[in-house]
């Protein structure tokens, strides 16, 4: 995959940047998980082409940067 193409190339769900998995032909979000395939060099940067990372636990990838989990504060619209 073009390297230029993959600096611009954010994922259309949470916008963060994404890592190209060459042996499975995919680019995993480094934010949310999704990971787009990749067809004929071109990406699919389309959410509903994408799978969560843990649809299949033998296939599935982890986030780089996962997200912290929510506390209760982060719930409360009170601040």
């Amino acid at each position: 995959m073009d390297p230029v193409l993959l600096e611009i190339l954010v994922c259309p769900d949470c916008k963060s940047s994404l890592t190209v998995d060459h042996d499975h032909d995919e680019l995993i979000c480094n934010g949310c998980g999704l990971i787009y395939p990749v067809r004929d060099d071109i990406p699919v940067m389309l959410v509903e082409e994408a799978r969560r990372g843990d649809d299949d636990p033998a296939t599935s990838h982890p986030p780089a940067t996962p997200h912290p989990p929510a506390t209760s504060a982060d719930s409360d619209p009170a601040g």
